[in-house]
């Protein structure tokens, strides 16, 4: 039976050491390890009041007969220690034998408690006041008037903003018949029925009434317009009351006959003032007519002379665009046909020579007719990059995109960097790793060749200029990387560049391909960076590659078949593949 109670029950002996404990207290208070009988009450229950224990010499003054004590909060310890709040009561199990001293207590006597635990009670009322407190806060914050009532209609709520409005004190208001205080007369004086009154209708049905314009009596008699809301109060689905809210009107209706008296006032004066310069407005409405056609007229005989203007400058400008179309198709014909034409024949010519089959040149010749057949193959070269850039430019021819890997293109761009600065000119320090890209693997190899040619500052002739400042490296930087979806390119030489054949070319190739062209200075160092990047389009980016030696690892003293020697890559070029 004792197991079967909701509560803990305790049962302590004089000594104030638990001798037995129901299944409830065995769950509250033991933790698994250790034992509840035993164990001494005050450790159990701190803040217990010892004078009640069976042994205590020290009886308290008014105690109950029977040792009974009224349930008592206090906090709880488990036998691990962690604590809890509870709710206690107390009373004496007498044995039946004599008492041995004045008290009345015996050394058979038990104390029984009754242990209510408490953790969710003091949770649920800790929300509940925290609820009440957050309702009380809204309701005084509140700037509409909130009165609620029981089903009869009397007030039971009334927060501040309300009591304001009407002019009664809140407190004055509790238990009063709202309707007879506040909804008495309609806006005409007129005595306005209870059983008509939204409220009423409210508490009867449960419906929610909003009504615009209604009128209601402050104390001192005066008529307050509202707009005021009736809802219904349900406690599940019982209806336990009505809250009624309202907004006071008068500052709004304040605001509006003040606007339609400006707005009257301002009708007024525009009447006056029209009437006062409707002669002005009559002369300068003819004057201005007046203005206007002439105006109309001058602009007529303008648009005729800009037209016949315009017809002349445009005649001159057709017969300039013909006149430059034609020296165009010419300055191309003479470059395509009449000029690489007999540049070639002597270059055939020259390269006989220079072979000397028979052995009858002395040296000296031989080296020049080697160099003489090097120059017009430079200059042919040039002149067919030219010619490609002119018709691409020009829209006659268009770039082929296909999926090449980088480093072909670039070892491609470098080769015919040779071939138009000459070979063992430069040296070169390339970082060209397999990335794939979808272009025009041509037109990008001879960008590359002329931004490399434009760098090392060698000219068409093939001569470099000379440095003020004695020795000059002329390594040429080439290093491709990935960023993103495009394909960035760096070419570093030890001149600014910008010569007008070179440049015009690269920009114009790499603009075809949608990409971008940049300069960039590069401190503590002679001349400059330019930095190329196109887009990767379909290609598959980058892509890992068999190990094998790179370019850059080629031994400075070996050199390309085009002549130009390529070097281990420097620091400044790991420089370049870390930044954004």
């Amino acid at each position: 039976m004792l197991d079967a109670l909701p509560d803990a029950l305790v049962l302590v002996n004089a000594n104030g050491t638990v001798v037995n404990a129901n299944a409830i207290a065995l769950e509250a208070f033991e933790t698994p390890g250790t034992a509840l009988v035993g164990r001494g009450l005050l450790d159990l229950l701190p803040e217990f009041d010892s004078k009640l224990i069976p042994g205590s010499m020290r009886r308290p003054d008014h105690m109950d007969p029977r040792g009974r004590t009224k349930p008592t909060r206090m906090t709880a310890r488990r036998t691990d220690g962690t604590e809890f709040p509870v709710e206690v009561t107390s009373a004496n199990l007498e044995s039946g034998q004599q008492a041995y001293d004045s008290y009345g207590y015996t050394g058979d006597e038990l104390l029984m408690l009754v242990v209510r635990d408490l953790s969710g009670t003091v949770d649920t009322e800790a929300e509940l006041a925290r609820s009440q407190r957050q309702t009380e806060m809204i309701l005084r914050a509140a700037g509409e008037g909130v009165v609620g009532t029981d089903t009869d209609g009397r007030i039971v709520l009334v927060n501040p903003a309300a009591a304001q409005i009407l002019g009664y004190r809140a407190s004055d208001l509790g238990g009063k018949e709202l309707h007879n205080l506040f909804l008495h007369s309609r806006a005409d004086g007129s005595p306005f029925p209870y059983d008509e009154s939204p409220l009423a209708d409210t508490l009867r049905s449960g419906r929610k009434h909003r009504v615009r314009g209604q009128v209601l009596w402050s104390k001192s008699g005066d008529k307050v317009p509202v707009d005021l809301t009736t809802a219904p109060v349900r406690d599940g689905d019982q209806l336990v009351g009505a809250v009624m809210t309202f907004l006071d009107r008068r500052p709004y209706d304040a605001l509006v006959e003040e606007k339609e008296a400006a707005e009257q006032r301002h009708a007024e004066e525009l009447e006056r003032l029209a009437e006062e310069h409707a002669s002005d407005l009559t002369a300068l409405r003819q004057r201005h007519v007046t203005e206007l056609e002439e105006l109309r007229e001058r602009h007529a005989e303008e648009l005729a002379a800009g037209e016949d203007r315009y017809a002349a400058l445009a005649e001159r400008e057709k017969d300039r665009y013909e006149a430059l179309a034609g020296r165009y198709e010419q300055l191309l014909t003479l470059l395509g046909t009449s000029l690489r034409g007999p540049l070639d024949e002597l270059r055939r010519e020259l390269s006989a020579l220079a072979a000397d089959d028979a052995g009858q040149l002395w040296p000296e010749a031989n080296q020049v007719l080697h160099h003489l057949s090097a120059g017009y193959s430079r200059i042919t070269t040039l002149i067919d990059n030219v010619l490609g850039y002119q018709r691409l430019d020009s829209g006659s021819d268009e770039i082929t995109r296909t999926k090449v890997m980088l480093d072909s293109v670039v070892a491609t761009g470098v080769d015919g960097a040779v071939e138009l600065i000459g070979p063992g000119r430069v040296q070169f320090a390339v970082h060209a790793p397999p990335i794939e890209a979808e272009v025009d693997a041509t037109l990008l190899a001879t960008a590359l060749a002329h931004l490399v040619a434009d760098v090392a500052g060698v000219d068409a002739t093939g001569n470099s200029p000379v440095s003020a400042g004695g020795y000059l490296d002329n390594t040429v930087v080439v290093a491709a990387a990935q960023r993103g979806e495009v394909v960035r390119i760096e070419v570093r030489g030890p001149y600014s560049g910008g010569d007008p054949v070179h440049e015009p070319i690269v920009r114009g190739i790499v603009r075809a391909h949608g990409g971008v062209l940049q300069t960039h200075e590069v401190p503590g160092m002679s001349g400059s960076a330019y930095v190329l990047e196109v887009p990767i389009g379909g290609g598959a980016g980058a892509v890992s590659a068999p190990a094998a030696p790179e370019v850059d690892a080629v031994p400075a003293a070996e050199r390309t078949s085009g002549g130009g020697r390529r070097r281990a890559r420097r620091a400044s070029t790991d420089a370049f593949l870390d930044a954004d």
